[in-house]
Order: structure tokens, then C-alpha cells, then sequence
């Protein structure tokens, strides 16, 4: 995968984000993306909630690598750092949620499932320009999609990150290479230190294990080697699961559907 900290071609970000005004509960940008690009690290005071109908946006924070495909958004709360990433052709909706009305969503980044109702509610919000009347019945649809973006469920598409030189180190270099099988202990001797020291580190810096967080990686690889189109045997291979079926249980323990299911999913 590429660098998560080194986008290919640079884009501005959107102007509705630092716009502060109560009486606009939502200001919306749609864009289509043709080719891999992405923005430098940026926050504005706006919350931005980034929905795609179709391709796969990367999110990256202080705290972690985010990736969502088109069955889910990204909430960005108001003035979080952010930078994002956008894998080959994206038709990206952003919804910028002044910070009065952001009160109500998380102060935290988020991953969220879209039901069809909000995508339904975004794609017919999408058609309301930015000078919409604070009385009517466009200001009211804006409200009913925050109601209902409260009411989303949580996806496990993140990847916390760490800034300790000895875990970024290693993160760094597995994050580019999925693929790569070195064991903790071979981690520990790259690194000087010990295997029981590695392993605490990653539970204490990111709460997770060390296996844990590597098969986080492999699911980001694959989710993005799905969505270019690569068959799921030759995921699987690649990722050197021993067959098919494997890879296929692993996916849907984490991500609670099949290969084929996602895959569906996001052609709709």
C-alpha cells in the first residue's frame, strides 16, 4: 500500500469548512474523482462527515489510518487534524456540520455504516446549493440527516497508529508491505528490544496485539485490492493465506461480510 503520509496529486481543501454559520446547518460538496489524489494535513471549524456512492477514501489522523468504501463515511469532528486520500475513481460527497449542530455526533473520529436511508437523505441533499433558505424545508431535511447520523452504527475500519519511534518504525514498513510475515520476535531484534516489550507497547500505545494490528493491515490491503478489482483467490494468495475459504472466514470475522458481499456492496 502507499505511504499513508505521501499523497500523489495534491488538492485544496474545500472552503464550506470554515464557513461558521448556525442558521446552515449542513453546507455539501460533491465531487467526482478521476485519478489518485489527495490533501495535506488540514482542520477546519466545521465537522466534515465524507461519504462516497462509489470508490474508496483514506483518512489519516494523529491517532490512526481510517478506510472507508462506499458503504461507509467518515466523521471528522470540528478542528481535527485530518489528511485524505482518495484510491482512483471516487464520487465523494462532503457534509460540513457547523459546530453548533456537531455537538450532537461524536467528539471523536468515527467510521460509520450508511444505512440506505442516509445515503438516500445525502444523495437528495446533494441537489441543495449552499444558499439554501434557514426557514424552509431544505434547512429541515439538513437537520433530519444529522438526526440520522447519530444514529448510525460504528465500523471497525480503523488503524490506530503510533508516534513511538521504535513501534512507527515498524508500522511503517508493514503498512507498505501487507505481506510481510516476520514474526514478533524478529520485530523485537529489528528494533532492540524484547519480545515481551514489543508486545506491551503495541497493547499499550494502539490496544492492541501485534498480530491484531497487522491483520487490520492485511484487511486494509485487501479491502483496496478488492475494490481495483483483483479476484479474492488471488488476495488470499498474495496475502499468504492458505486457501481461499481461510481468507474468506478472517474477512468476515472481522468486517461481519464475505469478500463477495463487500464487493457487491459497493457496486450498488
Amino acid at each position: 500500500m502507499a505511504n499513508p503520509n505521501n499523497p500523489i496529486t495534491a488538492i485544496a481543501p474545500i472552503p464550506f469548512g470554515r464557513v461558521v454559520d448556525a442558521e446552515k446547518p449542513v453546507l455539501l460538496y460533491r465531487k467526482y474523482i478521476k485519478d489518485t489524489m489527495g490533501s495535506a494535513a488540514h482542520a477546519h471549524p466545521r465537522g466534515q462527515f465524507i461519504f462516497s456512492t462509489e470508490g474508496i477514501t483514506r483518512v489519516v489522523t494523529s491517532t490512526g489510518v481510517y478506510l472507508i468504501p462506499s458503504s461507509q463515511a467518515f466523521w471528522c469532528p470540528p478542528n481535527h487534524k485530518h489528511e485524505l486520500f482518495f484510491l482512483g475513481e471516487v464520487n465523494i460527497a462532503n457534509l460540513f456540520i457547523d459546530p453548533a449542530w456537531a455537538k450532537s455526533l461524536p467528539s471523536d473520529q468515527q467510521v460509520f455504516n450508511v444505512s440506505p436511508l442516509v445515503r438516500e437523505l445525502i444523495l437528495k441533499a446533494t441537489e441543495i446549493g449552499p444558499d439554501y433558505s434557514p426557514i424552509g424545508k431544505e434547512r429541515r431535511l439538513m437537520e433530519v440527516i444529522i438526526d440520522e447520523i447519530a444514529e448510525l452504527t460504528h465500523s471497525p475500519l480503523k488503524l490506530p497508529w503510533s508516534e513511538h519511534p521504535k513501534l512507527s518504525k515498524i508500522m511503517r514498513i508493514i503498512f507498505d508491505n501487507p505481506i510481510n510475515n516476520n514474526s514478533i520476535e524478529q520485530w523485537a531484534d529489528y528494533v532492540h528490544t524484547s519480545t515481551r516489550t514489543l508486545a506491551r507497547m503495541f497493547k499499550k500505545e494502539v490496544n492492541m496485539t501485534f498480530s491484531g494490528w497487522r491483520m487490520q493491515v492485511r484487511l486494509f490491503y485487501a479491502l483496496e485490492k478488492l475494490h481495483e478489482g483483483e479476484p479474492v483467490t488471488s488476495v488470499a494468495m498474495a496475502l499468504g493465506y492458505s486457501s481461499a475459504s481461510a481468507f474468506i472466514s478472517a474477512f468476515k470475522r472481522n468486517l461481519g461480510q464475505s469478500p463477495l458481499e463487500y464487493i457487491a456492496a459497493k457496486k450498488k
